[in-house]
């Protein structure tokens, strides 16, 4: 038998501009590997891609406004998310090495950061170190990564090991199921700069064995962490 040639497909007619929620949610797409988005794309809505388990590429448009809760999650074989053209950012989101960020605005203090909304749950590497700062094409030196978002790595199925690092004075929060029901998480090194942890931040992660921190923040950790989960904090040397 023939092997299947792989496929992409644009789904989506150019000059659509609204991608409504759940709108192809639990799609198999059979014999399709890519999803490449029309440059008049501007809204995805929530879940819109969610369980696609096909799909190993997402293309985005450079003229995307927003992207809903959980747009690519849980796609078992999502290995990337990038732009259609140069450079691979637009003006509220951008990818590093397939990755997706999303820019988010502090009205107290006036100034962005951007949110790592979205590691392709399909991809094969055991081991992720976040990164402090990201570029956006404009500010000297990129601008720093302040959270992780939302159900961001939920189900990542062959996550070993995330690595968290800081530069001096940058902050960080880790959000609602941020990690949730990665089977394979064993491993979590934890940095300074972190000051919010969601309760369920790393709930269903079964593997989970090590949680490692820097010297002197054991009660700052402890705090962080609900009694329930009962995970040895590990100083590092």
């Amino acid at each position: 038998m023939k092997e299947r040639k792989q496929k992409h497909n644009q789904l989506i007619p150019e000059g659509i501009t609204d991608i409504g929620d759940f709108a192809f949610r639990h799609e198999i797409f059979d014999g399709i590997k890519s999803i490449v988005l029309p440059h008049s794309v501007e809204y995805i809505g929530e879940s819109a891609f969610e369980n696609a388990n096909n799909v190993k590429f997402i293309v985005l448009s450079g003229g995307i406004k927003r992207i809903g809760t959980n747009a690519f999650a849980r796609c078992k074989q999502l290995d990337s998310i990038s732009f259609r053209s140069e450079p691979p950012y637009c003006l509220n989101y951008l990818t590093q090495n397939g990755v997706l960020f999303e820019r988010n605005y502090d009205r107290f203090s006036k100034s962005h950061g951007y949110t790592l909304f979205q590691y392709p749950s399909g991809r094969a590497n055991k081991e992720y170190t976040i990164p402090v700062v990201v570029d956006d094409g404009v500010s000297d030196g990129g601008v720093e990564v302040t959270e992780i978002g939302e159900n961001a790595f939920m189900e990542s199925q062959y996550l070993e090991a995330v690595y968290f690092t800081a530069y001096p004075g940058t902050k960080m929060k880790i959000g609602r199921c941020a990690f949730a029901w990665c089977g394979n998480l064993d491993t979590i090194r934890l940095s300074n700069n972190i000051t919010k942890i969601d309760p369920t931040a790393f709930q269903g992660c079964r593997a989970l064995k090590r949680i490692l921190i820097p010297k002197g923040t054991r009660k700052k950790f402890e705090a962080m962490f609900p009694l329930k989960q009962t995970w040895e904090l590990l100083m590092e040397e």
